[in-house]
């Protein structure tokens, strides 16, 4: 006997959908079921030594303040920032895990809650939605790294 899986997710979508009172996005059935959706926070660590770095900050804000949903999200707090004092020691945490490039995923997560707590990410790094909730599930804090210092000191954008 062969189960159509495709046709079992659509009459699955369905009831649920008829069970939720035509909720379709994950949002509407959250409210639909009065669970509250609290967003993910991403934290941006900001180096602030000199004037040169906190005109390329405020310039860095200036452009995530060019798109509306990450405009919204400030707003709301889900991107907040922290100035770091010490630019290194979080670096030499061995509770720390770092991703520099491609995507930051729930695996990662998972694979970071079980050695540490916070995942430090390159400002490229995407972070994907599951992986934000996996983070606020596990209680794993991300870090997004808002700049970069290259061998002379100088802050790259």
């Amino acid at each position: 006997m062969t189960i159509d899986t495709e046709l079992l997710r659509s009459i699955v979508r369905d009831a649920l959908r008829d069970a939720l009172g035509g909720a379709t996005g994950a949002r509407e059935m959250a409210k639909a079921l009065s669970i509250d959706v609290e967003p993910a926070q991403v934290v941006e660590v900001v180096s602030l030594a000199n004037d040169a770095d906190l005109k390329s900050f405020v310039n860095r804000v200036l452009d995530m303040a060019e798109d509306p949903q990450t405009l919204s999200a400030l707003h709301h707090g889900q991107i907040v920032f922290q100035l770091n004092h010490q630019a290194n020691s979080q670096r030499a945490d061995s509770a720390t895990n770092r991703i520099d490039k491609g995507a930051l995923t729930e695996s990662s997560i998972r694979k970071a809650a079980g050695s540490g707590s916070t995942v430090i990410v390159g400002r490229k790094v995407i972070v994907t939605s599951l992986a934000r909730d996996k983070a606020r599930e596990l209680g794993v804090t991300i870090i997004r790294e808002s700049q970069q210092v290259n061998q002379r000191g100088l802050v790259v954008r």
